[in-house]
């Protein structure tokens, strides 16, 4: 009897030492603030849900490169780009573009790992609001 208990006391600790040490990141530090501007989002995203085409994010002689629908290229734009790495928080980083001309982009792999990366793109043209997201799973 003493033995059993010692070994599920022993487990136990294991147990809490092994969830302590966890890594806890949030998935988003400033979480309020962007539920107050998502229903923005939802407007931005049935736009880009209308156009021809999508967002994606494409491997291209060995650069990871952001493709918009061919019906946003060449408008006049303010753009922002949030890379996110959902396992590190560490990783994610912000592009920003104003007085913009639609193109691809080609994402500065210096800041790039290994690993799932999702863009999360608002784009505002002259008339109207797009928000886009596009996954890429980099070796």
């Amino acid at each position: 009897m003493a033995i059993t208990l010692g070994i599920f006391i022993v487990g136990m600790g294991t147990i809490t030492y092994k969830a302590i040490n966890q890594r806890h990141d949030l998935v988003t530090t400033d979480y309020y603030a962007k539920e107050i501007a998502y229903q923005q989002t939802i407007e931005q995203t049935k736009n880009a849900a209308a156009l021809e085409g999508e967002c994606q994010l494409k491997i291209e002689e060995n650069n990871l490169v952001l493709h918009f629908p061919k019906s946003l290229i060449g408008l006049s734009s303010a753009a922002e780009i949030e890379m996110y790495s959902p396992t590190h928080a560490e990783k994610d980083f912000n592009l920003s573009f104003e007085d913009w001309e639609v193109a691809s982009i080609i994402l500065p792999s210096d800041k790039l790992s290994s690993g799932k990366w999702i863009a999360k793109v608002k784009l505002n043209t002259d008339n109207d609001g797009y928000y886009f997201e596009a996954d890429y799973l980099l070796p």
